[in-house]
């Protein structure tokens, strides 16, 4: 039995060997470029059922072009983007640098009354400013949280007798 226990031990032990060497001879992780991203994915709080302007501020790692983003935000959040477009780009063109940032501002109306966070999905398209270009996809769940209406009732009268 003592030996069947060396046995595997043994065998551990060099499987173990094994898997430390491959990951030494692997090297660091090396970050792969992401492109565009949202620099956050939690934007500006809104009130509930009233449409208000907030900004989705991107940054990127490489050079962006010809972007255009969409949001989609179902049933819960109508929106829309400046001068009645479909889409929206940066409010310093349709380009961005890496290490700038820049804002694409959307429009949102919460369809509801309750508060609460609203996921919206967030599409730009984009090119990496090359000559024979092709146009690229980048997706992020945007956070919108929604502030409750309040609404304001008359304090009720105030009756004899009732303290």
């Amino acid at each position: 039995m003592s030996i069947m226990k060396r046995t595997i031990a043994a065998l551990a032990l060099a499987g173990a060997a094994g898997s430390v060497a491959t990951l030494a001879a692997a090297g660091p992780a090396v970050a792969q470029p992401r492109g565009p991203q949202p620099v956050t994915t939690r934007l500006a709080a809104v009130q509930a059922n009233t449409a208000s302007w907030v900004n989705v501020f991107w940054r990127t790692d490489r050079p962006v072009c010809d972007a255009q983003v969409q949001v989609d935000g179902g049933r819960q959040v109508r929106v829309s983007y400046p001068a009645l477009r479909r889409t929206t780009t940066f409010t310093t063109g349709n380009s961005l640098r890496p290490g700038r940032t820049a804002a694409t501002p959307i429009r949102v109306s919460p369809m509801t009354r309750n508060g609460g966070i609203v996921v919206l999905r967030a599409t730009m398209s984009y090119t990496d400013c090359g000559r024979h270009a092709r146009t690229q996809w980048t997706r992020a769940n945007l956070a919108l949280p929604v502030i409750r209406q309040v609404i304001h009732q008359a304090p009720a009268p105030h009756r004899p007798g009732h303290h």
